[in-house]
């Protein structure tokens, strides 16, 4: 019996897996601590998807949250270029990204 955490993972895996599959060919390094949101509205909609959910990743780990929002990743890469659009120089790793993915913590 798959439980619902774990199947999320393994969905989650397999998309990667797939998208990473895909685009071997025109690998390119980013670094995320460097990029800005500019470098994410010039990516193509695959890209922005893959990221973002890595980004969910990146965010819920760091808050030490187990769950995964699949209606809240889905929702993230047009939520995130709106973001972006506003201020093509934000850090794509920052307060204000995080926000898209996580709620504000409480102070």
């Amino acid at each position: 019996m798959v439980l619902p955490m774990q199947r999320s993972l393994l969905l989650a895996a397999a998309l990667a897996a797939s998208i990473s599959g895909a685009n071997r060919a025109s690998a390119e390094t980013l670094d995320l601590m460097r990029a800005t949101c500019a470098d994410f509205v010039a990516m193509n909609g695959g890209d922005r998807d893959q990221l973002s959910l890595w980004l969910a990743g990146y965010y819920a780990g760091g808050a030490q949250r187990p769950l995964i929002d699949r209606d809240k990743i889905t929702s993230a890469p047009a939520e995130l270029a709106a973001l972006c659009a506003k201020t093509p120089q934000l850090p794509l790793v920052g307060a204000e990204t995080r926000a898209v993915f996580l709620p504000t913590p409480a102070p």
